[in-house]
């Protein structure tokens, strides 16, 4: 099949879903397909067009404020939007693909799709808003497409919910080959991993953490990643109470995160509002248990009910910090739950499961 992947970023973009795109993209490539991603170039000096994994890349428009426009309550440039629905129109007209996948950002690229490209496009949606545009947008574009996809089954049931539309399940997936499994023994510490944005809530892991270290714990919390409040996280690790158990380590390799997610005994991700973290799904796959929180956008609370492999608290600091004591308390148990759970989570799963719904639109 000749496939485009239509997504607002894509890397050296970071993000889960630049994650899932370039991964699926790949898997689809390894297993023949002709793949194509168009997408919006967010910073200066990426490349229009490149050959990548096999994969076409094209980035059309190049707008380095994509993602700090003018007026900050868009959080992404409308400008932008705008072009890339009107690029991204131009190619489908053009008929050269087969099936398209569209990720639900940035919205207007699916409303400007011509009729016919519709007939084969699956909108895969990575997040449910809250909010009114948002609830009105999540009703109407699902309508639009051919099929609807979605990174969890509780991000799947929402779009159910608010248009009709069923939705299928198309998860991040893992090469599992490359995470390792250690024993609870040769483990240690509180892992945090991924953007230091303020929706992370990494303010409150830090508070928690001083409250665990109060209730005896011995071990340390590591927090990995960079983002815009990167600085802001280090003076506060600093200011802590618990400064000198506390590392901020800003961004690490692949091969440094593998083995931080082998090395610790527990993922803490109180975040406030996430889809399917990828970062949860090689924690599965690295027998780490993971700890969130009830948030209602937070998706990772569907994951870990979903798949287990974790505990989920209340949003306060006091249930957060228990539910850290009782994932350590059942780490054995949850461990292997987590493991048991990624498997269906590997590339060639989900690549197969894409073939299955894509090769029903194409006939």
């Amino acid at each position: 099949m000749r496939i485009a992947i239509m997504t607002e970023l894509y890397p050296p973009s970071v993000g889960g879903q630049e994650f899932f795109f370039a991964g699926l993209g790949r898997e689809l490539t390894r297993r023949g397909h002709e793949v194509e991603i168009y997408c919006i170039g967010h910073e200066l000096g990426l490349p229009p067009r490149e050959s990548e994994d096999g994969m076409l890349v094209v980035r059309n428009p190049i707008a380095p404020t994509y993602k700090k426009p003018t007026m900050k309550w868009t959080k992404r440039s409308l400008r932008a939007m705008f072009r890339y629905a009107v690029f991204t129109r131009s190619i489908a007209r053009e008929r050269r693909h087969d099936v398209y996948l569209l990720n639900e950002w940035p919205l207007l690229h699916m409303p400007f799709l011509p009729a016919a490209a519709r007939q084969r496009t699956i909108l895969h949606w990575c997040e449910i808003r809250k909010g009114r545009l948002f609830s009105f947008l999540q009703a109407r574009l699902p309508r639009l497409a051919a099929k609807n996809a979605a990174i969890s089954a509780s991000v799947a049931a929402e779009i159910e919910r608010a248009s009709g539309r069923a939705a299928v399940v198309f998860p991040s997936g893992l090469d599992l080959e490359a995470y390792q499994v250690l024993p609870k023994s040769e483990r240690s510490g509180i892992l945090s991993i991924g953007r230091l944005a303020p929706h992370k809530n990494l303010f409150f892991l830090i508070r928690s953490f001083e409250q665990l270290r109060a209730r005896g714990y011995t071990g340390r919390l590591i927090i990995a990643g960079s983002g815009p409040i990167e600085a802001e996280i280090r003076a506060a690790a600093r200011a802590s109470t618990s400064a000198a158990f506390i590392d901020v380590l800003g961004e690490v390799s692949d091969a440094k995160k593998i083995e931080l997610l082998a090395s610790s005994e527990l993922l803490a991700m109180p975040s406030e509002r996430e889809g399917f973290p990828r970062v949860v799904a090689e924690a599965m796959a690295s027998g780490l248990p993971t700890v969130t929180m009830d948030y209602p956008e937070n998706g990772t609370k569907d994951v870990v009910r979903d798949r287990g492999g974790g505990i989920v608290t209340a949003s306060d600091v006091n249930a957060f910090t228990t539910g850290m004591q009782d994932a350590m308390a059942n780490w054995q148990s949850l461990s292997s739950t987590g493991i048991a759970a990624a498997i269906p989570l590997s590339w060639s799963v989900i690549a197969a499961e894409f073939e299955r719904v894509a090769g029903d639109l194409v006939r």
